[in-house]
């Protein structure tokens, strides 16, 4: 998601593996502090900023209707499907008495609340009687049972103090809420250390990266009800010719294909995703221009993640409701109205002359004195890290905000658009959020309107969002059937297994179902008794959301190529940049399950993993996975890491060959001719660019194997690019090698004798080699310098 994010993040920290050397060649190319309960004191509005002229949103009649089924009993293991309640009249749109200014958003359900919301307070320690909740909204969905605040505290500060001293979290902030009943708004450890700060979470702004394309959404449906963007319609027509120009080669993008991931670009982010420079910043228009992902493939055939198609469908959203800025557009429609003072999608930085266009309106003084500082932990002591900043795609991945805010968002996506008599969506809407655009196995995200749909370990099926920057780390999910939404941030890179695990383990505590023993594969699955099953499935796999070119395809072809073996119990092992994580056979064929439910390795990213075979059942192409992220394809042989390191490790042995030939000399008898003379420098001298290209990725791959964040914020690397640069000179010497390789094997020396035979047979050996390996090279992307 951006994971986030997206969550290639932590994969760039284990490139010191051994199938970094296999790209060596040619790329060459903290103890937490203790929880502090906070209180719910506010700061003061936020500076008034003027909106731009936006379009209203004006409900349409299908906030009247809703299907009218009875709910079904939940199965232990399936959870039901929630029937949106009716929601009250069409509200009524305001409008601003000056005619010149912009048309507001709020739109407010008769009778309801009009005024300033107020600050969200938690719930006492006692449990509201059965069968209410206090201070429940109209409409909202009753929960069976009332959840307990005093319990919720309890556990969280058990669970989540021990997970951040565990894996090095400086600070989280957390939200629970039950309806609109707040029962749990607390932060945990600390936001800055100069001056050291308390998080709070009714002020304290965590960066949410991912969890930001929520809104986005939520906009967009404003605009399908409004009737200026369609589902299915091309998406060019909401969008400028100069940001969007559409492909002859593929089908028109519709909205439908960016919510669910299905449009078909590439996935290229490095160097550009953020930026630690506010200097150098962009604005959106310009990015587009500058950044436009290569579509590689028909929209509709399966997931991909992209932040660049989010952030693509917020610019047309900020087309189509006339909006100044995709921030100014977040504000008028949600932040506004549902009183979320302390969130935007503004950043701190000066606007300045070198800007190639007028840039949103930075953060104002107050909220940027209110941000969390963003950390790594080095292995003795927290280092904050500057802002990331991701501006130009602020619509898919730049919102910052506190868990107060969030618990207002969380309360009005599960009153179905509506909170304190305000209305964000209607009926329609609301059950868009509940419904997954995709036709996916039972437990497979199929992307409801752009939410994640995912059903917990203990069950229970979630919507929502996760979200990675560089630094900070955020989930957001909504159980339906609990009426109940988490929240939870941490600022520091380490925190994303806490921010992955937290819900999970919350919904687990409260279906009373603490500990789950890991699955064992039935005896029938053994690998003995199905190996020909197995064998079509074992294999390496690179992910779809990569780059398809360049340096930048090459490094992130790596990065995503999986290995997936199977023991003699019918496990399967897969293997990736981010560890180990086993999967059982499932009751159906092709179907995995992870064996463990609170695996921290790949399997939290993936979920279940499902392999797709062909009709004979005798090949697998590809394998989904449960989150829907993206679809790893099966890789030919010249793309198998694996063997790139050995023919790289060979490469090397070639080189000091080639060295210690010359340091021996011919023999006495031995009269090489001029040719053959020429030819031996230019071996040498070719080993030596050959060595000096695994070298220099060396040195750079240990830099970054210290810093992570920096394939992100410092490519293309100058390192890289001469490491490519190297290899690229080496390729061409070579092919001057095989061009005068037949004058080198027919020419004789002076005394008319030359080379002897084993020697013009080891040279011819070596360049034919030395020849194989640069087609690998180039099919892999790695001899292209001038490309990244």
């Amino acid at each position: 998601m951006a994971r986030r994010a997206l969550n290639i993040g932590q994969n760039f920290r284990t490139l010191t593996r051994g199938a970094s050397l296999a790209l060596s060649l040619f790329l060459a190319l903290g103890f937490a502090a203790p929880a502090v309960p906070q209180t719910t004191d506010t700061a003061g509005p936020i500076p008034e900023t003027k909106p731009a002229e936006l379009k209203p949103y004006v409900p349409s009649s299908a906030s009247a209707e809703t299907s009218s089924e009875a709910p079904k009993p939940r199965p232990r293991l399936k959870p039901r499907t929630t029937v949106i309640p009716p929601n009250p009249a069409a509200p009524v749109r305001t409008t601003p008495a000056n005619p010149d200014a912009p048309i507001g958003y709020v739109t407010t359900v008769p009778g309801g609340v009009t005024a300033r919301p107020a600050p969200m307070v938690v719930a006492s320690g006692l449990s509201p009687r059965a069968g209410q909740v206090s201070g429940q909204i109209s409409g909202a969905v009753p929960a069976s049972t009332p959840i307990s605040p005093d319990d919720i505290e309890t556990f969280t500060d058990s669970v989540v103090r021990t997970l951040m001293q565990r894996d090095h979290v400086l600070g989280a902030t957390v939200a629970i809420v039950q309806g609109n009943t707040p029962l749990l708004i607390k932060g945990y450890g600390y936001d800055r250390l100069s001056p050291m700060r308390h998080v709070d979470p009714n002020t304290s702004l965590f960066r949410i990266g991912s969890v930001t394309k929520t809104f986005t959404w939520i906009v967009a449906r404003q605009e399908i009800e409004a009737g200026r963007i369609k589902l299915d319609a091309p998406f060019g027509d909401y969008l400028p010719n100069d940001i969007y120009a559409r492909d002859p080669r593929y089908k028109d993008i519709t909205l439908r294909a960016l919510m669910d991931h299905t449009s078909g670009y590439e996935d290229t982010s490095l160097g550009h995703l953020f930026q630690l420079n506010g200097s150098r910043l962009i604005g959106p228009d310009s990015y587009f221009h500058l950044h436009k992902p290569r579509r590689v493939r028909e929209p509709g055939q399966f997931s991909s993640y992209s932040n660049y198609g989010a952030g693509l469908a917020a610019r047309a959203l900020q087309q189509t409701a006339r909006a100044r800025d995709v921030p100014t557009l977040m504000e008028s429609r949600i932040f506004q109205p549902l009183g979320m003072e302390h969130t935007t999608l503004r950043e701190p930085y000066e606007i300045g002359a070198t800007n190639l266009e007028s840039l949103p309106a930075p953060l104002s003084p107050q909220l940027t004195r209110d941000l969390s500082d963003g950390f790594i932990w080095d292995g003795a002591t927290y280092e904050p890290q500057p802002f990331d900043h991701a501006i130009p795609l602020s619509g898919a991945l730049g919102a910052s905000s506190t868990a107060q805010d969030m618990a207002r968002l969380m309360a009005m996506m599960l009153g179905n658009g509506q909170n304190d008599g305000i209305q964000l969506f209607n009926a329609a809407s609301a059950d868009a959020f509940r419904q997954p655009l995709m036709k996916m196995p039972e437990g497979y995200n199929g992307w409801a309107s752009g939410l994640m749909v995912r059903e917990s370990p203990a069950g229970f099926t979630t919507y929502g969002h996760g979200g990675a920057t560089l630094w900070f780390n955020s989930n957001m999910i909504l159980v339906p059937e609990m009426n109940l939404g988490i929240f939870i941030s941490t600022n520091t890179q380490t925190g994303s297994a806490l921010a992955a695990s937290f819900p999970n383990l919350l919904l687990d505590h409260l279906s009373g179902d603490l500990v789950r023993p890991p699955l064992m594969p039935q005896p029938s699955m053994a690998y003995e008794r199905n190996k020909a099953y197995y064998d079509a499935i074992k294999g390496h796999y690179v992910s779809s959301r990569r780059a398809y070119g360049g340096l930048e395809g090459a490094i992130t072809r790596l990065l995503n190529t999986v290995s997936v073996t199977v023991d003699a119990d019918g496990r399967l092992i897969l293997n990736t940049q981010n560890g180990l994580s086993a999967f059982v056979p499932a009751s159906a064929p092709g179907f995995f399950t992870q064996q463990d439910s609170e695996d921290g390795g790949p399997a939290q990213q993936t979920g279940g993993l499902h392999f797709l075979f062909n009709a004979d059942g005798t090949h697998v192409s590809a394998f989904e996975t449960a989150t829907n992220e993206a679809r790893y394809e099966r890789v030919s042989w010249i793309h198998n890491p694996g063997m790139v390191t050995v023919l790289t490790a060979f490469m090397m042995v070639s080189c000091i060959f080639v060295w210690l030939s010359l340091a021996k000399g011919p023999a006495r008898h031995e009269h090489p001719s001029e040719e053959q003379g020429r030819a031996t420098l230019i071996s040498a001298g070719l080993s030596i660019l050959w060595l000096a290209s695994i070298f220099v990725f060396h040195h750079w791959r240990s830099q970054l194997a210290d810093d992570p964040g920096a394939l992100f914020t410092k490519w293309p690397s100058g390192q890289v690019r001469l490491a490519s640069t190297l290899a690229f000179i080496a390729a061409l010497g070579t092919l001057y090698q095989f061009a005068t390789y037949y004058f080198v094997y027919n020419e004789r020396g002076r005394h008319g004798d030359g080379w002897p035979m084993w020697q013009k047979a080891a040279h011819g050996a070596l360049l034919l080699f030395w020849g194989f390996y640069i087609i690998v090279l180039t099919a892999w992307g790695a001899l292209e310098p001038w490309s990244w």
